[in-house]
C-alpha cells in the first residue's frame, strides 16, 4: 500500500510539471497539440521515473546500478504507449476546438482535459504494470533480496 501512496504523489508531481508545460505551449499555440503533448509528457516522465524508482519503490543507484537502464527501458515502454494514446486524444481535441472556434482558454482546457483524462484512466493500469513488471524485485536476478541478504555478514 505504501507503493501506491508514493506512486500517487509521484504521479501528482509529474502531472503538475506536465500541466504547466502543456498549458503554456497550448495557450500560445506555440506548437501543435501533439508536439505540446510530447514535450509535456517527457517533462513529466522524467519526474515520474525518478520519483517512482528512487522513492516509491526505493531502488538505489548504488545497490542496483546495473538495473537502472533496464528499469528505464521497461518504464519507457509503458510511458510511451500512454503518451501515444494521450497524443491521439489531444490531437483530436485540438482539431475539434479549432473547428468549433474555441477561444485560447477553452481550447487549452479541452486539450488539458483530454491529456489528463488519458493519464487518469491509465493511473491504475500503470501502477499494476510498474509494480509487477518494472520495479518488482522478482524481475531483478542480479539484485534480488536473497542475494543481498546472503552477502550480509552474520
Amino acid at each position: 500500500m505504501a507503493h501506491l501512496a508514493r506512486y500517487a504523489v509521484g504521479s501528482l508531481s509529474a502531472s503538475l510539471v506536465s500541466a504547466i508545460v502543456l498549458t503554456g505551449l497550448s495557450w500560445h499555440h506555440t506548437v501543435s497539440p501533439a508536439v505540446a503533448t510530447v514535450i509535456a509528457f517527457v517533462a513529466g516522465a522524467l519526474v515520474n521515473f525518478s520519483v517512482f524508482r528512487f522513492w516509491a519503490w526505493r531502488h538505489t543507484l548504488v545497490r542496483e546500478a546495473g538495473a537502472l537502464g533496464r528499469d528505464f527501458a521497461r518504464y519507457s515502454v509503458v510511458a510511451v504507449v500512454t503518451a501515444l494514446i494521450a497524443a491521439g486524444a489531444t490531437t483530436l481535441a485540438g482539431r475539434y476546438a479549432d473547428h468549433a472556434g474555441f477561444s485560447s482558454a477553452q481550447r487549452s482546457l479541452l486539450i488539458d482535459g483530454c491529456y489528463f483524462g488519458v493519464f487518469g484512466v491509465m493511473f491504475v493500469l500503470k501502477f499494476l504494470i510498474l509494480d509487477r513488471f518494472v520495479f518488482n524485485e522478482r524481475h531483478r536476478p542480479d539484485t534480488s533480496r536473497d542475494q543481498v541478504e546472503n552477502t550480509t555478514p552474520a
